[in-house]
């Protein structure tokens, strides 16, 4: 008996709160302890945990002594936070579903959850089966289950959320839905159930139970949708206006009539039908373990879950806010780009975004979407390392990037991201997976000797050259054979100007386009400005002729990279 008590009734309760509260702090604590001690980037760049926790505080302490800093600070907590002004102005979508989700969960985590240290503490007549109290919990829960539907038809209709969608995305929303279903069906369970009448009675109720109880069960069956299985009550005009006057008495002070529930008491008509069902096997205890067992799921859950962003993101957003991708400390942007890691909440904005998106057709690299790195990059830091065969394509899809920054201005979550790239960039050369350009720039310098230099005869091979032929079927490459070698380009070009050199062959942009003129497209490929190239198109700009000459660039690293890599 002792242990089917622990398995039922208010020791389940109690025992399963605590556990998911033990979880949960520990999984929060561990956080806290991660976003201080773990580094993104190159290994000579870590610092010391004890550094990054002084800094940390340094700074909150330089936010605290400035009426400025202060300022800002509430009115970002207001406008990005509370508002989230800057999602709505991006999206009005997907702004909808946040608020309904955000302050609809909110409001039943404080006025419900907590209502015996919150609710009964500012409003002195609370009751949770009182008005306006009831309508205003169904209100909370339409909002979040209006929140859920459209994050639903958003994964499910996006075409780039639909490709980056996930298990866990969908584990999340189910989650999320069956505590809200779960609430619902729990209270519409508890309007038709004779148990919980029977409950309240016994606690409360002070009347004659062969006259009184009679005419209240009346009412309650007639005006409260309560179903009393087995039992015939006569209902007359006489009794409901007795049954009225004892529930003035025994029961108005603390019960109101429950079609305020605008949800759940047309759910409670809809399950009437199976009421004797859910009498006779108290469902409604069952419905409440399944409600309160999901809720402590998910506050264990939370702390390794997407649900994390729930308590990272608004500090996220308040530092971006504040600092915007400003902060100067090394230690506090160690501590950010972890944190930030932890603040993403998959939505999708940067990859839906990003100008080499739709790279992922040609390469099918789910690294080319910035939301995917990020979740890469957050598994490696907290200890997943990376399979060693996919390191090489999480390299391409790292320097596939333009570093363009329109995710970290775009990302509703305020994180910056762009700093979390470098860093990772950083590491990946550490780890010799440097920039696939430099790579290859390297590989063809090896060759270079090995083949003929200009100390040699130029052989000029007749016939048709593939490259050359595929350039001039090129809209951009087309167009050097308009070059007259004015030297223009070379003028121009800030590499030469920092080199200095113009002499050995490859050193200046005209000396490629010459090349190509002459059908020596290896010559063209191994020019070591092609792969030096600032891509700032001077050079292009000022051409005379037009020759677009940095596309050139472009089109003959591409034809490297396809050949090296077969992409």
């Amino acid at each position: 008996m002792a242990f089917y008590d622990l398995l039922t009734g208010p020791m389940l309760y109690t025992w399963s709160f605590f556990i998911a509260l033990a979880i949960f702090l520990i999984g929060i604590i561990y956080r806290l302890i991660g976003f201080f001690r773990l580094t993104i980037g190159p290994t000579r760049t870590e610092v010391p945990a004890a550094d990054r926790i002084k800094a940390f505080l340094a700074g909150l302490f330089g936010i605290i002594v400035s009426p400025a800093r202060i300022f800002h600070f509430f009115k970002t907590l207001i406008l990005d936070v509370v508002l989230q002004l800057p999602l709505m102005r991006q999206n009005r979508l997907k702004w909808v579903m946040h608020i309904c989700i955000y302050w609809g969960f909110a409001w039943l985590f404080f006025f419900h959850a907590l209502e015996g240290y919150i609710s009964e503490v500012i409003f002195s007549n609370y009751m949770s089966t009182l008005n306006p109290f009831m309508a205003l919990r169904n209100m909370a829960g339409v909002m979040v289950m209006g929140g859920i539907a459209i994050a639903i038809y958003r994964r499910r209709t996006h075409f780039r959320l639909k490709q980056i969608s996930t298990h866990h995305d969908y584990l999340a929303i189910a989650l999320l839905a069956l505590i809200m279903i779960s609430g619902f069906g729990l209270e519409a369970a508890k309007i038709i159930s004779s148990g919980v009448f029977n409950d309240m009675v016994e606690e409360y109720g002070f009347m004659d139970y062969d006259e009184e109880l009679p005419a209240l069960k009346a009412v309650w069956q007639e005006e409260y949708n309560v179903y009393f299985p087995g039992e015939s009550i006569p209902v007359t005009p006489e009794i409901i206006e007795l049954g009225r006057m004892i529930n003035e008495d025994n029961c108005a002070a603390c019960h109101a009539n429950p079609r305020w529930a605008f949800v759940s008491y047309p759910a409670s008509l809809a399950i009437k039908p199976a009421a004797g069902f859910f009498n006779r096997n108290r469902l409604d205890v069952l419905l409440l373990n399944i409600h309160f067992l999901s809720c402590f799921i998910a506050l264990a859950y939370l702390p390794f879950s997407k649900f994390l962003h729930i308590l990272t993101t608004p500090v996220s957003l308040m530092i971006s806010g504040l600092a915007g991708q400003q902060i100067k400390r090394d230690e506090n942007k160690a501590t950010r780009r972890i944190f930030d890691l932890s603040a993403c909440t998959q939505c999708g904005t940067c990859t839906s975004h990003c100008a080499v998106g739709p790279l992922f057709e040609i390469f099918d690299n789910p690294w080319v979407f910035p939301s995917e790195r990020v979740t890469r990059i957050r598994e490696s830091a907290w200890g997943r390392p990376m399979d060693p065969e996919l390191k090489e394509a999480f390299s391409q899809g790292s320097f596939i990037c333009t570093m363009c920054n329109k995710c970290s201005q775009l990302c509703p979550a305020g994180l910056n991201l762009q700093d979390i790239w470098q860093a990772t960039r950083g590491r990946l050369a550490e780890e010799s997976l440097p920039d696939p350009v430099i790579r290859m720039r390297e590989r063809r310098q090896k060759r270079k000797p090995e083949k003929a230099g200009l100390e040699a005869p130029v052989a000029i091979k007749p016939g048709e050259n593939p490259v050359v032929a595929s350039l001039k079927s090129s809209l951009q490459g087309a167009t050097f054979s308009q070059c007259y070698t004015c030297l223009t380009c070379t003028s121009t070009c800030p590499v030469v100007g920092v080199t200095g050199e113009t002499q050995a062959f490859g050193s200046a942009p005209h000396q490629v386009i010459h090349a190509l003129i002459l059908g020596q497209t290896d010559l063209a490929k191994d020019a070591s400005i092609v792969w030096d190239c600032l891509t700032c198109y001077k050079c292009q700009e000022n051409c005379p002729q037009g020759v677009r000459i940095t596309d050139i660039f472009y089109q003959l690293r591409n034809m490297e990279y396809h050949q090296e890599f077969g992409i």
